[in-house]
């Protein structure tokens, strides 16, 4: 592992752990954002810092809220009825 990559690797530890903190006490999470949250937080967490991020703390606020932006978009999706999705 090349120092570089042992720092983003090091940059990602931080920022999920600051992230899950957070996202650990939410109220309310659905079955399935229990099962997949955690993937989606690093995957989220992961792209942040591809593009060149390097506070923790931003990196962990922006995946959060990638992620409640992901979830009102599969709620909302979900609430519109099937037909009106076919049709698009």
């Amino acid at each position: 592992m090349t120092a570089k990559e042992n720092s983003t690797a090091n940059l990602v530890c931080s920022s999920y752990e600051i992230a899950w903190q957070e996202y650990s006490t939410l109220p309310g999470l659905t079955p399935d954002e229990h099962m997949f949250g955690p993937d989606k937080l690093r995957s989220f967490i992961q792209v942040m810092a591809d593009v060149g991020e390097r506070d923790p703390i931003k990196i962990a606020r922006s995946a959060l809220g990638m992620m409640r932006e992901y979830e009102q978009k599969v709620r909302s999706k979900a609430r519109v009825p099937l037909r009106q999705q076919k049709s698009e």
